[in-house]
């Protein structure tokens, strides 16, 4: 499935810690700043919420943000000027606004990346039989998918401890709901044709430690986002490992190894069943019958795992409007484009074997 957000990778978060700590950025030390919180101090007087253009505080801006977002500025100023260090603020570098937008570059991304996905869910809609059982986990994954979108311009356009959680939240579901569908198509919880009665019960179990996750991360005083993302990348983790147990299962099938054949299949030729050569021979004809598309899968995860370099190296925004994790949005709108098309072809690739089997 496509991939939602870049904490999705545990190897790749331990490399990010250590680049942050190797960093010569001091990440929000900007608000710590004495220059910053002098400035601060000296605006707040000087200003008045009415006075403020209707369409901030629309977006909920106050006297406070808006001396935070000209206090940041200056300090950037110096900054540019080699006079200081580059700061974050908050958590954030210092952006140039558009109409209120914090981060207008990763706005434009995100809703880059829900066109995608809407143009996926239409495609699904469109490209497989009403009939096919992949099709509605297929329309879930893309609804999911747009509503992660949605919140992630939210988030980027104004920057709130509310649009903060529905942005993180709705990309943990999507997460989950992307490694749920790795599970159901590579074990065939769900084919085209038929449901086995493990479906459900294995779909509970992860929507009650889901939402035991949320209650749980919740009910804390302070929000855990170093445990949050952890368990996020933990999901994520597991759908890129079993995509890629599917493409490596087409052509090396040793005993032990725990993925069942990956498709019903796509060629007749391999029993519905999916059950194990005993012998190399068998082995190398169901090799020898792996569609062109095994691979699309592990290039894909492959190619996330290096768009994500643009959150590792992170740097202070391009003439404060472009950084690193606008990029990383960027990159994941053909990234999306690519997962739909491979999705779309498998689930109908899927469905004709099963045609083709009925038929013999």
């Amino acid at each position: 499935m496509p991939a939602i957000r870049p904490a999705a990778y545990l190897p790749v978060m331990a490399l990010a810690l250590l680049l942050f700590l190797a960093s010569s950025t001091f990440a929000s030390s900007g608000d710590r700043h004495g220059a910053f919180t002098n400035c601060h101090t000296a605006c707040l007087p000087n200003c008045t919420h009415g006075a403020l253009p209707l369409y901030l505080r629309l977006l909920g801006w106050s006297c406070s943000g808006e001396c935070s977002y000209v206090c940041a500025h200056h300090l950037t100023d110096l900054s540019d000027s080699g006079y200081e260090h580059y700061h974050q603020f908050f958590g954030k570098w210092a952006f140039y606004r558009f109409m209120g937008a914090q981060e207008p570059a990763s706005v434009i991304f995100s809703i880059g990346n829900a066109w995608i996905h809407w143009t996926g869910f239409k495609d699904v809609c469109s490209g497989l039989r009403k009939e096919n059982g992949l099709q509605w986990w297929l329309k879930l994954a893309a609804l999911a998918q747009i509503n992660t979108w949605v919140w992630s311009t939210v988030f980027h356009t104004r920057d709130l401890w509310w649009t903060e959680r529905l942005d993180y939240f709705s990309a943990t579901v999507t997460i989950a709901i992307t490694m749920l569908y790795a599970v159901v198509r590579i074990f065939r919880l769900q084919t085209p044709r038929a449901t086995s009665p493990l479906l459900y019960p294995v779909c509970g179990v992860l929507a009650l430690i889901v939402v035991g996750h949320f209650i749980y991360v919740s009910s804390l005083d302070h929000f855990p986002y170093g445990y949050h993302v952890a368990f996020a990348a933990s999901l994520g983790m597991l759908g890129n490992l079993l995509w890629i147990s599917w493409s490596v299962s087409f052509v090396a099938r040793p005993s032990w190894f725990p993925v069942p054949y990956p498709t019903s299949p796509y060629s007749s030729s391999r029993p519905l069943s999916g059950g194990r050569s005993g012998n190399s021979s068998s082995n190398s004809s169901a090799a020898g019958s792996a569609p062109k598309t095994c691979w699309t899968p592990t290039v894909l995860v492959v190619l996330t795992l290096l768009a994500m370099s643009f959150e590792i190296l992170d740097f202070p925004p391009f003439h404060r409007v472009l950084d690193a994790h606008a990029l990383w949005h960027a990159a994941t709108i053909p990234l999306g484009a690519a997962w739909w098309a491979f999705l779309i072809k498998d689930a109908n690739a899927m469905d004709e074997a099963y045609a083709d089997k009925g038929r013999e």
